[in-house]
């Protein structure tokens, strides 16, 4: 654990995402679209951020990732244009070559809990979403992102 665990994201990738049509209700149907993204370092690597454009939907959106030197973990923040409002963390730390990231948020008035999963691969990262309403005794996975240069 170290402010270059993201370090395999730097540079510029294509996203090939799949998402859920409707969350929460068992929904099996995934939305598949494309979209970029643009992965940079801040601050001697404390801090990062990427920019995530998806003109299929007609949205953008932001990380912006900090990493606690003290506590040796990160902070992961979601912004995106359709609403332009900071969304509470999810945070975590990697182990070996996958990454594990939660924290407490709303599903439109639902109070959940958020997950994000990295896995490592310098080649194909992949993301994965899933929201628990049950306080993290089930999830559902509700979007993935698959990376590519």
């Amino acid at each position: 654990m170290s402010a270059t665990d993201f370090d395999f994201l730097i540079g510029s990738w294509t996203v090939r995402n799949r998402r859920l049509i409707a969350r929460g209700v068992g929904c099996s149907e995934w939305d598949q679209f494309s979209a970029t993204s643009t992965f940079w370092k801040l601050l001697d690597g404390v801090a990062n951020v990427d920019e995530f454009d998806c003109p299929e939907r007609g949205f953008k959106g932001m990380s912006v990732r900090t990493f606690d030197l003290i506590e040796e973990r990160w902070s992961i923040y979601w912004v995106n244009s359709s609403d332009g409002l900071l969304q509470p963390p999810v945070v975590g730390r990697f182990a070996d070559r996958s990454g594990e990231f939660i924290g407490r948020d709303k599903d439109g008035s639902t109070p959940i809990l958020a997950r994000f999963i990295w896995t490592v691969d310098p080649s194909t990262p992949r993301w994965e979403q899933a929201f628990s309403i049950d306080d993290g005794a089930t999830w559902e996975t509700n979007w993935i992102m698959d990376f590519a240069r």
